[in-house]
This record gives C-alpha cells, sequence and structure tokens, in this order.
C-alpha cells in the first residue's frame, strides 16, 4: 500500500514524531484521500502491466499515480519502467529524481537502487548540442527544442535526449525563423545542431533590360499619358502610406507582446504563456517588416510616377514609350521595376 509523503519540517514540529510510512516526503501540495486511493489502484495496476510485459500501458499507469500521490517507491518503478521502455534520457532523470528523494527520506535501500540505474545509463545516453555563435545572438533569440525553451544556460550543453525525432527551432523579432528536425537513435548517439546568423526578409529590385535593336522599331503609342501617369503615383503612393502605417502598428503590436511577455520569462527561460506571447511579437514583427518594405517601396514608386507624369509634356516626348512601373509579387519575394524611355 502506498503512503503520501510528509514534509520534513512536519518532524522537526513535532519533535521526532515517526511517520506513518518510512521514507515519506511530500513535493507539492498535499493530495486528497480521493487521489491517494485512485494513486494506490493505479500503482497496483501499473505493477500488473509491467510484470506482463505491456510496457506502455504500465508507464502510463505509473506516471498519473506519480502525479496524484508522489512517492519514491513509484518514481523508481516509473523509471524502470521507462528504462525498459528504452526512453532512456527520461529514464536517467527520474533515476536521479528518484536517488535525491531517497537520500532526503533516509531509504538507503532506494537510494542505492537508483544510483546503480544512473551509473549504468549515463554511457548510454544519446545527446545533443546546440551550439549558439555569438553572431547569431541577437536581440530576442528564442532556442526551442522540440516546442519548449532551451535557456541561454543550456546552449553549448549536451542535453541528454530519448531516442527518435526531434526538433530545434530559433526565432527572433523581424527575422526569419530557422528550424530543423533530425532522427536520434536510442543509444549513444551524439548530434551537434549550429544555429545560422537568422536572416532579414528579402526584397529584390530588378533594374531595366536596355537591349539594341537591329530593325528600326515602328512607333508605339504611349502606354500612359502624362495626367494617367500622374493619377497612378498619386494611388501607388497613397498605398505605400496606407502600408506604412499598418507596419507601424504592427510593429507596436509585436513590441506590446515582447513586453507583455517579460513578467512570463526567467533568465533560463519563459513558461507557456511567456512562450505564446513571444512567437506571437516574432510573428507581428516579419509582419511589420515586410508591410514597411512594401510600403516604402509603394511610396517611392508613387513620387516617381507623379514626376515623370508632371514634367512629360510637349509631342515629341508623348511620342516615346513612357516610363513604366512594375511590382510583381512572388513567393517570399517582391520584385519591383521601372522600364520604358526617357
Amino acid at each position: 500500500m502506498r503512503c503520501p509523503r510528509r514534509h520534513r519540517s512536519l518532524m522537526v514540529a513535532l519533535a521526532g514524531a515517526a511517520f506513518l510510512c518510512a521514507g515519506a516526503k511530500a513535493r507539492g501540495a498535499a493530495p486528497t484521500a480521493d487521489d491517494e486511493a485512485l494513486a494506490t489502484i493505479l500503482f497496483q495496476e501499473g505493477r500488473t502491466l509491467f510484470a506482463a510485459g505491456q510496457l506502455r500501458e504500465a508507464c502510463l499507469k505509473f506516471e498519473e499515480s506519480e502525479r496524484l500521490d508522489p512517492g519514491g517507491g513509484t518514481l523508481l518503478n516509473l523509471a524502470l519502467c521507462h528504462e525498459q521502455e528504452g526512453r532512456l534520457a527520461r529514464s536517467w532523470s527520474e533515476f536521479k529524481q528518484a536517488e535525491s528523494v531517497a537520500r532526503a527520506d533516509g531509504r538507503a535501500d532506494r537510494e542505492a537502487e537508483a544510483a546503480k540505474h544512473v551509473q549504468a545509463l549515463e554511457p548510454r545516453l544519446s545527446r545533443l548540442t546546440i551550439v549558439v555563435p555569438v553572431a547569431t545572438q541577437v536581440e530576442g533569440l528564442i532556442i526551442e527544442r522540440d516546442g519548449r525553451e532551451v535557456g541561454r544556460g543550456a546552449w553549448s550543453t549536451a542535453i541528454p535526449i530519448d531516442g527518435g525525432e526531434h526538433s530545434v527551432r530559433a526565432t527572433a523579432l523581424g527575422r526569419e525563423p530557422f528550424s530543423t528536425t533530425f532522427i536520434a537513435q536510442a543509444e549513444s548517439d551524439v548530434r551537434t545542431i549550429e544555429i545560422p546568423v537568422l536572416a532579414t526578409p528579402v526584397v529584390v529590385v530588378t533594374s531595366p533590360r536596355v537591349s539594341s535593336p537591329q530593325l528600326p522599331a515602328p512607333p508605339v503609342a504611349p502606354l500612359l499619358t502624362p495626367p494617367r501617369l500622374r493619377h497612378v503615383g498619386i494611388a501607388a503612393a497613397g498605398a505605400g502610406v496606407v502600408l506604412l502605417g499598418a507596419a507601424g502598428y504592427a510593429l507596436a503590436t509585436a513590441l506590446h507582446a515582447r513586453d507583455a511577455s517579460n513578467p512570463n520569462c526567467y533568465p533560463d527561460g519563459c513558461n507557456e504563456i511567456g512562450l505564446r506571447q513571444r512567437r506571437d511579437a516574432v510573428s507581428d514583427g516579419n509582419l511589420a517588416t515586410i508591410l514597411g518594405i512594401g510600403g516604402s517601396v509603394l511610396l517611392v514608386a508613387g513620387a516617381t510616377s507623379f514626376y515623370l507624369g508632371h514634367h512629360t509634356t510637349g509631342p515629341s516626348k508623348e511620342a516615346r514609350v513612357l516610363p513604366r512601373f512594375t511590382l510583381a509579387p512572388s513567393p517570399g519575394v517582391l520584385v519591383a521595376g521601372i522600364g520604358g524611355g526617357f
């Protein structure tokens, strides 16, 4: 039968009174009577499933029992179950925790058993090292492994990992994110992931091509008359101003999300709320960058078109092909150009 663990300070308060269950020690809020009863049932079912070789089901029973009513014996059984299941990194961590709990509870037998498994597992562990060069460490950089933030203190440290698929992602405000996945072997696999310098969004502006035709070109009517060119310039500049305003709003939203995440982030990482707020800040920052670049291009193009339409007069100039502005979006790139005769 499993018994609840009591806080060490209780022994001092009771001046050496004995525990109801030897080696018991609380690690959180005291469980209710219903939690204790259910935890005992789950523990017994886990032992039965483990003996029958149904490891996955047994581990789930031990996990829930440990969550409801933490106990040194349950933690040892959970670690042993994960070891047999092949999740060596998690098992090693649980044996380390069980060793510490047993030492605090004065259970030398459990402490020795946990220490034996820790020593045996360490050379078998697969490990991942995430290297972040100095040039990559821009402001607001967030590194994640399997969806959980890796604090700055864990960078360039060999982290024990279980075998299977893993992901590494890096994000920063106003930068293109970096992500990669890999499959680690169950034992003794050593992986190193180096985070590159995160790129900024790219805008490509093409210059007009000039060709020398072999035959005289026939007269071509102007594509845009000066009045129309001026109207196009005004419209383009207006659209540019709208985009710049939207970019400013997106940037303000990004900065607000970043500031809001500060209470939920610590030197070694963020909680779930802080991580979500940091992701929102990165997304809004990228949107602000793209809108700002697009608005600037439209504003310059509009001013150029208005200027050319205002200063293109007379029959000789109207007979030429007036300059034309092109703006062609493509996946990930905004291409702009000015072509025609001057």
